[in-house]
């Protein structure tokens, strides 16, 4: 006879501890390793804490069970039950309003578990014939409380081969193999046989300290990492560093040089100045002078041109006398080249700069120890930098501080 739906709720869809019946909120089913089903309100209130505990025991069958992730909700959701839930709130949606197919506008007779969809007979016959679907399981809402094993087929749940309507709940250490509880007691008499749940527990137990160790060289691997980043940027802030003074020795040698060779070119410059002030002197005198014989020459021209000579003896004394001064050359005036400074320059210890320069600096390389795998990661102290030491600096702050620091030697 088929089942009636009572049976079917009692049977498949309330809970064994607080007979409340399943749903998808409060009462939602979990199912605990050692293969209980229990519903979430009964869990946390076993577990107390609102849920929170690292274990706890069954509320069905006693039995000490690990909280996965702390907290009830972590327990897996029993999804055969919520499949065959699912479907019963449809069979009852069936017999008390319209369920309709999804192809068309009929009353839905059936349902694919694979594809959640309702289907009337007609689609649930084409649903299951063809090629992509053919191996889907369409079963009728009323065959599904005479028949609710297809659904936990359907979802993966594993019957006895021999007894159709027991599910696999034990294993036979003797045959290796899965039992029904029927078997177990028949079949696998005087077998090693146990229960799923207790496998369970103990795979759970010998799992538990691999899964910390698991755990706690995960943490160490990370922690090494990060020190290795932190090694891996301190190598590359010491290495800045370098290039940065090397650049600023040198540029301070180059500098001073700069510096010398400015004072070198001022000395030339001025020794030069003096040179052209002392010849454009020169230069002036003598110009006077010829311009006091041209206009004197120019008077007495015109002297002979206009005057008569009787003119020219009145005046005689004073023509003769001119003459006389464009004839005679001041003796003051420098008619020869004056003495000028004479500029040459001899470079002092040049072979000795050079060599200087070829071997100007010197690295200093020693060896440190910066160990990827501490004891303890805190005991690591890195030299503090800030990030602007690892940028390159421009010309006029390196400029500043050559200054600063030829400054400093040279006080």
């Amino acid at each position: 006879p088929r089942p009636t739906e009572t049976k079917l709720k009692d049977e498949y869809l309330t809970c064994e501890v607080c007979k409340h019946t399943f749903d998808f909120s409060k009462y939602a089913p979990h199912q605990l390793p050692c293969g209980d089903t229990a519903c979430l309100d009964c869990l946390r209130q076993f577990a107390g804490r609102k849920g929170r505990a690292e274990e706890m025991h069954c509320p069905v069958c006693d039995r000490l069970t690990v909280v996965p992730g702390g907290h009830v909700c972590c327990f897996t959701p029993n999804a055969g039950t919520l499949k065959i839930l699912e479907v019963f709130k449809l069979v009852e949606a069936y017999k008390k309003d319209f369920v309709p197919c999804i192809g068309c506008d009929e009353k839905g007779e059936a349902r694919c578990l694979e594809c959640q969809e309702n289907y009337c007979d007609e689609h649930a016959n084409f649903h299951s014939i063809v090629a992509a679907t053919k191996h889907h399981t369409v079963v009728k809402f009323m065959d599904i409380l005479a028949e609710p094993q297809k659904i936990l087929r359907a979802n993966g749940a594993q019957f006895c081969s021999k007894h159709h309507n027991s599910a696999l709940e034990a294993v036979c250490t003797t045959c290796n193999a899965l039992c029904c509880l029927v078997c177990a007691i028949t079949d696998h008499k005087g077998h090693s046989v146990k229960e799923i749940g207790d496998t369970m527990n103990n795979i759970h137990e010998k799992m538990r300290p691999i899964m910390k160790k698991v755990e706690q060289n995960t943490y160490n691997i990370k922690q090494n990492l990060k020190i290795g980043e932190d090694v891996d940027k301190e190598m590359n802030i010491m290495f800045q560093r370098c290039k940065r003074n090397l650049n600023i020795s040198f540029m301070g040698v180059v500098r001073g040089s700069r510096d010398r060779q400015n004072e070198l070119f001022a000395d030339v410059d001025k020794v030069l100045n003096e040179n052209v002030k002392l010849l454009e002197q020169q230069v002036h005198d003598i110009e006077d002078e010829i311009n006091f014989t041209i206009r004197g020459s120019e008077m007495i021209t015109d002297i002979f041109e206009e005057y008569s000579p009787a003119q020219m003896a009145g005046i005689g004394g004073l023509v003769q006398k001119l003459i006389d001064e464009i004839q005679t050359i001041p003796e003051d005036l420098p008619i020869e080249p004056l003495p000028t400074k004479r500029v040459t320059f001899e470079s002092k210890a040049e072979k000795q700069f050079y060599a200087a320069g070829k071997n100007f600096g010197n690295l200093k390389i020693s060896e440190i120890k910066m160990s990827l795998m501490p004891k303890d990661p805190k005991e690591i102290d890195f030299e503090s930098d800030e990030e602007e030491d690892l940028l390159p600096i421009d010309n006029s702050e390196l400029t500043k501080i050559v200054k600063e620091q030829m400054a400093a030697v040279a006080t």
